[in-house]
C-alpha cells in the first residue's frame, strides 16, 4: 500500500476488468466487510466512497381492507388463529 506525502491518500490499482482492492485501512474506516456495498458520490475534485446500508422493504401480503379487518379482529378478545392461512380464510368469509 502506498501513502502519498500530501495528506492521507491510499492508492489501489485497477485491473483490466475494472476491479480494484480497497485498502484494509479504508475498509476498516468505513466498516466494510465481505458482501458490503459501497457507492461513489461525485464531490468537488473527485468522488467520495460511502458505505451503503440496505433495508428490506417487504410488500404486505394483505390489502388495506384486509389489514383493517385484521386490526378489528386483533382488538376483539377471544379471536385467535393458529395460522396465517386460517386468518385469511376467515377474512374472506367475512367479506
Amino acid at each position: 500500500m502506498k501513502i502519498l506525502k500530501r495528506g492521507r491518500y491510499y492508492v489501489s490499482h485497477i485491473t483490466s476488468k475494472g476491479q480494484t482492492t480497497i485498502p484494509r485501512m479504508v475498509r476498516d474506516m468505513l466498516g466494510l466487510r465481505e458482501g458490503s456495498e459501497i457507492a461513489f458520490k461525485p464531490a468537488n475534485h473527485g468522488f467520495m466512497i460511502v458505505r451503503v446500508t440496505t433495508t428490506i422493504k417487504e410488500e404486505s401480503p394483505y390489502t388495506l381492507k384486509e389489514w383493517k379487518k385484521i386490526e378489528k379482529l386483533a382488538s376483539a378478545k377471544g379471536t385467535t388463529f393458529h395460522s396465517a392461512d386460517a386468518a385469511i380464510r376467515h377474512l374472506h368469509k367475512a367479506s
